[in-house]
């Protein structure tokens, strides 16, 4: 990719899955505080928020520390992925159906939203 977005994206993902193990697990099956954020409903205004307060926190708080941009991007692929999951969650209805890869993966129809909008 022209401006090493492939190298981005796989420091991205190596930084999410390497939260992982650094995440308090208040059970022995994983259940994490998100997993309780998500339950009481406020998960995507807390992803939101949280996304926010790094991307300020950016060029201030030690320096401008990739971390926090990192920080903010799990966030937002946190939300996005609430987002997902309500859609899957509305179009079955809330029952439990095999959901195809390609619709869990977000492959969403996004041939109406402009890539150019600023």
């Amino acid at each position: 990719m022209k401006y090493g977005e492939d190298r981005i994206l796989k420091e991205i993902g190596d930084y999410i899955e390497s939260t992982y193990s650094q995440h308090y697990s208040t059970t022995e099956d994983g259940f994490q505080v998100m997993d309780m954020i998500k339950q009481l409903g406020i998960d995507k205004d807390f992803c939101q928020a949280n996304a926010i307060k790094y991307l300020c926190r950016y060029g201030k708080k030690a320096g401008y520390n990739r971390k926090d941009l990192l920080k903010a991007i799990h966030y937002i692929v946190l939300l996005m992925s609430s987002i997902d999951q309500d859609y899957i969650d509305d179009m079955t209805k809330g029952k439990p159906v095999e959901v195809s890869k390609k619709v869990y993966a977000g492959n969403f129809d996004y041939s109406g939203v402009d890539h150019n909008e600023s």
